[in-house]
């Protein structure tokens, strides 16, 4: 009889092929379709934004929640049109209708529902309004992009590494503070090497938001783990075979793209 270790070993074999199959073929699409920007990133990230709400919906309002993740999918795919137009500050119209919808049919869970929406739909007019920025807008992207990455990697190395203390063992038993840490050190890392070979020079500035954005990061990763542990589910959903859903794969960017649109545009903070 096989032992419990042998059986989670084949387990964790059994997952490996689509994990590595699945990633081979959605990083090439998602780099293509960054650095070529418009129309590819702009539909690229409506498929993430839309397939993200039917996830979070999913989760809150299992009754309901094809129609109303049909209705969250056109109001950001509006939304996103008229920032792409021009017509930028009408795009919050769009929104606020998805946003009253959800509510009004998600039940007992309305607030959660609508909350899903909105914040859905920031972080993709934000990611669209900063990949679109000129001759900064891929660059500050990749930058975010990198930084997120570094932030889970990091975090997972030091966390095996040092362990000691959880960082939030209600919502993430395995996450620690020096996880925390250690994703902070690599996304300032990646905010210095991306403004040495930008500038020829390191911006501090820029590391240090980079650590602040680090620490955004796994607040969304966290409150991502909490939404699932409430709605009793492992994964978000298996759109992504052997990655789990679209929100286990982005829950880091969709708070990261919001905050950094506020710092990038109310403080003009530039990378170059």
């Amino acid at each position: 009889m096989q032992s419990s270790e042998a059986e989670r070993q084949k387990d964790t074999n059994s997952g490996l092929k689509p994990r590595i199959l699945s990633a081979l073929v959605m990083t090439p699409v998602a780099i293509a379709a960054v650095w070529f920007g418009t129309p590819y990133f702009d539909i690229l990230l409506f498929v993430f934004s839309a397939g993200m709400m039917w996830e979070w919906l999913r989760m809150c309002v299992p009754a309901n929640y094809t129609g109303v993740s049909i209705v969250a999918a056109v109001a950001i795919g509006v939304a996103m049109l008229m920032q792409t137009t021009g017509q930028g500050e009408l795009m919050f119209m769009p929104v606020a209708i998805g946003v009253i919808i959800a509510t009004a049919r998600g039940g007992k869970n309305g607030l959660l529902a609508g909350f899903g929406v909105l914040y859905i739909s920031l972080a993709g007019v934000s990611a669209l309004w900063l990949r679109n920025r000129g001759a900064d807008g891929l660059l500050t992207i990749m930058w975010l992009f990198f930084l997120v990455w570094a932030t889970d990697t990091g975090g997972y190395a030091f966390g095996r590494a040092i362990g000691g203390p959880k960082l939030a063992p209600r919502f993430s038993p395995k996450k620690t503070w020096a996880g925390l840490i250690g994703g902070m050190v690599c996304a300032g890392i990646i905010g210095g090497l991306v403004t040495y070979f930008s500038n020829g020079a390191v911006n501090w500035v820029i590391v240090v938001v980079s650590m602040v954005l680090a620490v955004v990061a796994q607040i969304g990763d966290l409150g991502e783990s909490a939404l699932k542990r409430y709605a009793k589910v492992k994964d978000s959903s298996n759109l992504i075979p052997g990655h789990g859903g679209l929100l286990d794969r982005a829950d880091g960017m969709l708070s990261v793209f919001p905050v950094a649109f506020v710092i990038i545009y109310f403080a003009g903070l530039s990378l170059r």
